[in-house]
């Protein structure tokens, strides 16, 4: 399995882990009232504990907060594993009984272990509220759920370079000044808690220095970069719908610093207006499209969202399987406007937000009350969209695209297959690459990480015996291999983090300009019922290759295909080439666990990446100089 999974325990350690749970003092709740986005949050589910408090993860408080950051709890009674799954999706894992917790990739540790009491299951605020990216703040006679800059990176290459910084709510920012080789950015409504001033040996930025102001009801927090002289940026834009970047010397925004050998000059500068979220008319080219008016109403169990479009413009829709009942309108090539517009809604559609999500998008996004029957139609001068406060079947379409103007057509896209969040956009890679032969393979794991395992089945070794395998009918197809590792061994150092190993792996590939990479991994869980394989992506240029790897795996490989899915996965996420990442089965289902342990089943899992990956690249190109293996 990747390291964004969750650890699982033996059974022993469940049963004494609950014992211990239903063993927890039983002192009064507390209630406890914090200023949350303009408005209150009452918790009155809290238990004071020994180094901490201790929160129900059923109080209505907590539920109302995780809504409206696009967060969801998976718990049943009975189940030792508690996890909220936040909006990225980053997966925060408790266990009864246990103070270690995970937030994604990283294991921590709590002040005291998540328990029982009265049926419900109690968690450390604390650790929750850091997991999500928020911290408590204190602000006159009240406390504030203030959420923070959890992290601001700088992905480089040789090309160019992306700023990419991450909060626990979607970032809205502005640059407020430029000036003698400084950029100062703020981000509004956020702070942080990460070192103040960072100093970087190379690249386009040189130096991070961050200052929040203000209240701790509304903070400010500004970002200044010391840049390289010469430096170009570009202008401000959001990373798959949650992350704020910029990019430098000729990167755009929203792609990846690898593509950047065939990306036009950087856009000019925007003005203040832009750089402030609210563009005017006036900054408009004459006969570019407009989004001129967003209009809500709700009566009658419907909700209409009118979306006034001044010209032609092509659009898209996409909206998430339940429980997490969101969608979004893209109206591309278009300027807002209008202010942008962030408020609730009553009815069938609860929230709308209404915003440039990058120099070229206007984004409405929707928080739907359920699953509901949605109609969007296009027309001569915009879009209208109608939420029916009625059950829709789960068959139907989750994802459209059309015209708006004069000819206006719409076309729904077929329903994706269940487990996927929404219909993945294949899109050619901008990317180039420079030994075009060469096939880059990571074996999951290794070293002083074992991976998942089940008596003898572990995971590093299962990965390396068909990285091995697919390796070699790469080879006798003309193909040349570089592989992360080869041994058991840890590609970074022995007990390393998770971002410097995963990150080592995704050097290995980008520095040897690999044509694409794939990563090979043993799924887990913390019960034996999931099964299967599954391929992952991430970036739009991945899904060609997960599509034509997944579909070979269906055809060939006996076991079953749960599909491919859409994930924020190190490894893939920081390619410069398309990626994908195979979870060839379970380890923790006996059936799978038979599988994996089969020399046969693993040699046709090995042929099926391979003659997937043969689908989607073609044959070997003659007459190459490789530098790789």
């Amino acid at each position: 399995m990747s390291r964004y999974g969750v650890r699982i325990g033996s059974v022993l350690a469940l049963l004494i882990a609950c014992a211990l749970g239903m063993q927890a003092p039983a002192p009064a709740a507390e209630r406890a009232a914090f200023a949350f986005d303009g408005r209150t949050v009452v918790f009155t589910q809290i238990i004071p504990q020994s180094g901490g408090r201790a929160i129900s993860i059923d109080d209505p408080g907590l539920r109302s907060m995780l809504d409206r950051i696009g967060a969801t709890v998976t718990w049943e009674q009975g189940e030792r594993y508690i996890l909220i799954t936040t909006a990225e999706p980053v997966v925060i894992s408790f266990a009864l009984g246990d103070r270690r917790y995970d937030v994604g990739p990283v294991t921590q540790q709590a002040a005291f272990a998540p328990f029982m009491l009265d049926g419900h299951a109690y968690v450390p605020l604390a650790e929750l509220l850091h997991g999500l990216d928020f911290a408590i703040k204190p602000d006159g006679g009240q406390n504030v759920l203030q959420p923070q800059i959890a992290s601001i990176d700088i992905e480089s290459s040789g090309r160019g370079a992306k700023l990419i910084a991450h909060a626990g709510m979607p970032l809205d920012a502005r640059v407020v000044s430029e000036q003698n080789g400084k950029l100062t950015v703020a981000f509004d409504g956020v702070g942080t808690q990460l070192e103040r001033t960072r100093t970087l040996a190379a690249g386009p930025v040189r130096r991070m220095d961050l200052r929040t102001s203000g209240p701790a009801a509304h903070p400010t927090t500004f970002v200044t970069l010391y840049l390289a002289p010469g430096t170009t940026h570009s202008a401000p834009a959001t990373d798959d719908q949650r992350d704020f970047t910029i990019g430098f010397n000729g990167v755009a925004a929203a792609q990846p610093v690898a593509a950047t050998q065939n990306t036009p000059p950087p856009a000019p500068e925007p003005g203040a207006a832009e750089a402030s979220g609210s563009p005017s008319p006036q900054m408009t080219p004459a006969g570019q499209v407009q989004v001129t008016d967003v209009t809500p109403e709700s009566q009658n169990g419907t909700s209409t969202i009118r979306i006034a479009v001044a010209g032609a413009a092509s659009y898209e829709w996409h909206r998430l399987r339940p429980p997490d009942n969101r969608m979004w309108i893209d109206v591309h090539a278009a300027r807002l406007a209008i202010p942008p517009l962030d408020e609730t809604a009553a009815g069938p559609v609860t929230a709308i937000r209404v915003h440039q999500q990058s120099p070229d998008t206007v984004r409405v996004a929707l928080s739907l009350a359920a699953f509901d029957t949605v109609a969007v139609t296009p027309d001569a001068t915009g879009l209208t969209v109608v939420v029916n406060a009625s059950p829709a079947d789960e068959t139907v379409a989750r994802a459209g695209a059309g015209m708006t103007g004069a000819q206006a057509v719409a076309a729904a896209q077929p329903s994706p297959s269940p487990g996927w969040k929404f219909t993945p956009q294949a899109a050619p890679s901008n990317y180039a690459a420079p030994n075009p032969r060469l096939i880059a393979i990571d074996p999951g794991h290794g070293g002083s990480d074992s991976g998942a395992l089940r008596g003898d089945a572990i995971e590093k070794d299962l990965t390396l015996d068909i990285s091995r395998r697919l390796r070699a009918v790469l080879v006798s197809r003309g193909w040349q291999v570089v592989m992360t590792r080869e041994s058991d061994k840890d590609v970074f150092a022995p007990d390393d983090s998770a971002r410097d190993e995963l990150q080592a792996r995704d050097d290995i590939a980008n520095s040897a300009g690999a044509r694409l990479l794939v990563s090979i991994h043993v799924n887990s869980f913390m019960n034996s019922g999931p099964h299967g394989a599954t391929a992952y992506y991430y970036k739009d240029s991945d899904v060609a290759l997960a599509q034509a790897v997944d579909k070979r795996i269906a055809a060939e490989v006996p076991v079953k295909n749960i599909g491919i899915v859409k994930d924020k996965l190190y490894v893939v996420h920081h390619a410069n080439m398309p990626a994908t990442l195979i979870e060839t089965a379970f380890v923790s289902n006996p059936d799978d666990r038979r599988l994996l342990q089969d020399p046969a089943w693993r040699q046709k899992m090995a042929v099926a990446i391979a003659d997937g990956i043969a689908d989607y690249a073609g044959t070997p190109p003659s007459g190459t100089s490789i530098n790789g293996q």
